[in-house]
């Protein structure tokens, strides 16, 4: 009999029959439960229906972070369902829980289970009023984070996380050396220059931290729903801002509806002096971000992650930003 080793997993897929048994077992649904993976990638999504409505269920990817660090984006979700905010939010389950684990061959990933956000993207309805709207409504995303951290000095840790991704990244360019060499060497600059910004009059609160022209949906009614928060953590708001204007950008759409967007945010909390003179840093650390996140992921979900833009793209944008900025 041959020998059979066992295989190192880097991402697994769940059944979602598996996926439907465990959701009429964990939450209160009624009737028949089916499950139908959405989509496969950073994390998995699944489309729960059950007599009456439709919900969204995502397992995370195994990755570098503790599995319970979705706590920091499900309870402020659940916060925010409590003070009537427009966003997808997670679901309990039987036993209270806004979340549960399982076991997976690479490992525990956590499982939740969230409303489901009705229309469609804004990405598939580009509207420059919409645009504003989103904007002021993102603005009090912000401000109910402020009220949700009480007081509480955020910190800096989470915004210069990404170094954690720079070996991925460099390994990722490994036929690429040039690029290497500059993004090595613009990594810790990145981190020193962010670093001083939170000593001038820039905010930082709890942010979405990935936001762009696809994770917000809008319906026939010109209703509003923001999802997709798994990325939740503290950040500079106006860093949160300029990850919606990048995604315009990244999707090449029409720069009037990230001006839009800006300018419904400001009509609800107007940008200091020192946010917009620190405009250019922040579309540069999304931009890198999103490249070293790519790199990280990539031995999960592969290279597809460069569909819509390519690493001549990220290096041209990167290097000119770098640029405009000093560094």
């Amino acid at each position: 009999m041959n020998n059979v080793d066992n295989a190192r997993i880097a991402h697994s897929v769940l059944h979602p029959d598996w996926i439907a048994e465990e959701a009429a077992r964990r939450y209160p649904l009624i009737g028949k439960v089916d499950a139908y993976l959405l989509y496969r990638g950073m994390n998995d999504v699944y489309l729960i229906r059950d007599r009456d409505s439709r919900y969204a269920m995502r397992v995370w990817r195994k990755s570098w972070r503790d599995v319970d660090i979705v706590k920091v984006e499900l309870e402020f979700l659940d916060y925010l369902r409590q003070r009537h905010f427009p966003a997808s939010t997670p679901l309990r389950t039987r036993n209270g829980e806004l979340y549960f684990k399982v076991d997976s061959p690479e490992g525990a990933r956590a499982v939740a289970m969230y409303t489901w956000a009705p229309g469609r993207k804004f990405a598939e309805a580009l509207d420059e009023r919409t645009a504003e709207r989103i904007g002021a409504l993102f603005a009090d995303m912000h401000l109910l984070g402020l009220e949700y951290l009480g007081g509480k000095q955020p910190s800096t840790d989470d915004v210069v996380n990404f170094m954690v991704n720079l070996p991925p990244l460099l390994d990722f360019l490994h036929d690429r050396p040039e690029d290497a060499r500059f993004y090595e060497r613009l990594a810790p600059l990145l981190v020193e220059r962010l670093e001083r910004a939170a000593l001038e009059p820039v905010p930082l609160g709890l942010c979405h931290r990935d936001f762009h022209p696809s994770n917000v949906h809008v319906d026939d009614k010109g209703r509003i729903t923001l999802l997709d928060f798994d990325a939740t953590g503290q950040d500079f708001l106006m860093q949160d801002v300029k990850n919606f204007t990048f995604g315009n950008l990244f999707y090449d759409f029409p720069p009037a509806y990230g001006e839009a967007f800006e300018r419904g945010y400001a009509s609800v909390r107007p940008f200091t002096a020192a946010e917009l003179e620190h405009a250019e840093l922040f579309l540069l650390a999304k931009a890198f971000r999103l490249v070293a996140g790519m790199a990280h992921a990539s031995s999960a979900v592969g290279r597809g992650t460069l569909r819509f833009r390519n690493l001549d793209w990220f290096g041209a944008y990167i290097r000119d930003r770098a640029r405009n900025v000093g560094l």
